[in-house]
């Protein structure tokens, strides 16, 4: 009976079970819990309003919970992290726009729909309306109708290639000399990139880099070395805030930035897959800007379920064959390199 419940689940996800594969089964509860929590948006609390975002993370720990009774054997790859589960999936939710905040309330998105002439991309839609799942992000196989947005259009993500966009960047603001200060960090434009994406000492070379430097929020700008000294041009700090970050200010835009110097440098890592049978297990060499990570972490599953601060399981997930080469054609555009 058990395995029958999670079969039957899994066959509405549109999700390959195999009950003797842990990693196959936390798939299927991880998207499972992800939709559930989705279908609390249409819940009608007694006073009227929008339901509050509390009751949209108690739903996905509820559901998770749930599941984990119908299906014991993975509780110990969720258990732990139940609570930060529940604000990993309603951060991946709000940061793609699923739904609409009003005074910690929340209503559902508008519907839309992206995606090829064989996969459909939804957001927004009716909860009882049976798609297929990758990750938190929902799909159909199916012909798309010429009234669907682009993908990049309906989920914010870049649509300028690299070069284009950092060329116009590069033309804003003026180059004036600098000392630098004690506290200056330098993007590190050589790997391994696993020792860090910023250093303690300049790059001594005419070609554009990458500076930051100030207390509490820094101050990032271009630079370079010409005629014996430093030269920087300070970058406009709207283009590297992520507004998609609630709270505490996030400066999360300057690898946009990074990535493209990186890119015309030839020093841009690049992205590696791995095929298992309907899965593909993705590895990024740089970490994405945060638009393209939301989108990345939305349509895939994290390797492992301890998610955490420490554990932000941002390089390394598994995406549905159906949807992957979505995501490929998407960062290929912007100049990304697959192997």
């Amino acid at each position: 009976m058990r395995e029958e419940l999670i079969a039957a689940i899994a066959e509405e996800l549109g999700i390959e079970i195999d009950p003797t594969n842990t990693s196959c089964l936390c798939r299927v509860i991880y998207s499972a819990t992800g939709k559930m929590a989705l279908t609390s948006l249409w819940d009608c609390p007694e006073n009227g309003e929008a339901i509050s975002i509390q009751h949209f993370k108690k739903r996905a720990e509820e559901m998770l919970n749930a599941y984990l009774v119908i299906e014991p054997s993975i509780k110990n790859c969720f258990l732990q992290n139940i609570k930060s589960l529940s604000e990993e999936i309603y951060n991946i939710y709000r940061r793609n726009g699923f739904f609409y905040h009003s005074k910690y309330h929340l209503t559902p998105a508008v519907p839309k729909k992206s995606g090829t002439e064989n996969c459909i991309l939804y957001r927004g839609i009716d909860p009882m309306k049976k798609v297929h799942m990758s990750g938190l992000g929902m799909y159909e196989l199916s012909k798309a109708s010429k009234d669907r947005e682009s993908v990049a259009n309906m989920f914010g993500l870049q649509t300028q290639s690299m070069q284009d966009f950092l060329q116009s960047i590069l033309k804003l603001g003026e180059w004036t000399r600098i000392d630098w200060p004690r506290d200056a960090q330098f993007l590190r434009t050589k790997p391994p990139f696993s020792r860090g994406y910023w250093q303690e000492n300049p790059d001594r070379e005419d070609q554009v880099s990458l500076a930051r430097y100030g207390f509490p929020r820094k101050i990032y700008v271009f630079y370079r070395y010409k005629e014996d000294c430093f030269w920087q041009k300070q970058i406009p700090e709207w283009l590297v805030n992520d507004i998609r970050c609630v709270g505490q200010p996030s400066d999360g835009e300057y690898r946009r930035i990074a990535s493209a110097l990186l890119y015309m440098k030839h020093k841009l890592p690049p992205i590696t897959t791995q095929v298992k049978r309907d899965i593909v297990q993705i590895r990024l060499g740089y970490r994405l800007p945060p638009a393209e990570e939301d989108f990345f972490k939305l349509y895939s599953w994290p390797i492992n379920y301890d998610i955490s601060t420490l554990t932000p399981q941002v390089f390394c997930r598994e995406m549905s064959m159906n949807v992957y080469p979505i995501f490929e054609q998407t960062l290929e555009t912007i100049g990304y390199q697959f192997l």
